[in-house]
C-alpha cells in the first residue's frame, strides 16, 4: 500500500491535467489467465481497471482481479484477489494501435483451498491497444513478484479485454 501512495504522490507531483488534455476516466474489463509459483497453479479470472489521465502520455490506474484456480475441481479450488495501482505510459505511434508500459504495486490475497499467505506485489508489464470507434481492445502481460515473509514468488497474468 505504501507503493500505491508513492505512485499517487508521483502523479500529483507531475502536475494537474491541463484543460487541453483533460479526459474522463477510462474503465476496462477483461479476462485473464494467471499462473503463479505461489501454489504452482494456473487459472482463469476477470480483471477490472479504471485509469485517470495525468497527461496525454501518462495515466494512473487502479485495478482488481479475481482468479479461480479451478482445474483440480470445485472441491479443491483456490482463488486469489489481486488489487493493484499502476502508472501507465503510452508510447506515441501512428495508426490505430498503441503500445504501453505499466508498473506499480498491489497485493495478492489467496483464499479457498490454499495455505498460501497474503502479501504485497510489485509488477511491470507491456500491453497493446487497438483503437476501435468509441472503445479499445487490449492485450497485456504484466508479470509480478509476490513478496512473502520467507520467499518471493512469480505471478504471470495474461489479459485481454475492452476499455470504454
Amino acid at each position: 500500500m505504501r507503493f500505491a501512495a508513492l505512485v499517487l504522490a508521483l502523479g500529483l507531483l507531475l502536475g494537474p491535467v491541463d484543460d487541453a488534455h483533460a479526459q474522463q476516466p477510462r474503465f476496462g474489463v477483461g479476462l485473464q489467465m494467471m499462473g503463479t509459483t505461489v501454489d504452482n497453479n494456473i487459472g482463469p479470472g476477470f480483471r477490472f481497471r479504471t485509469s485517470v489521465p495525468i497527461n496525454q502520455d501518462v495515466s494512473f490506474g487502479l485495478g482488481a482481479g479475481l482468479t479461480g484456480y479451478i482445474f483440480e475441481g470445485r472441491d479443491d479450488a483456490a482463488y486469489a484477489f489481486d488489487p493493484s495501482a499502476s502508472l501507465i505510459v503510452t508510447i506515441p505511434g501512428t495508426g490505430r494501435q498503441r503500445v504501453y508500459v505499466l508498473g506499480g504495486g498491489g497485493a495478492y490475497v489467496p483464499f479457498g483451498e490454499t495455505s498460501a499467505p497474503s502479501g504485497p506485489t510489485v509488477h511491470a508489464g507491456l500491453g497493446k491497444v487497438w483503437l476501435l470507434n468509441e472503445s479499445s481492445f487490449f492485450l497485456e502481460f504484466s508479470p509480478g513478484l509476490f513478496v512473502g515473509k520467507e520467499e518471493t514468488n512469480v505471478i504471470l497474468p495474461l489479459r485481454v479485454g475492452v476499455i470504454f
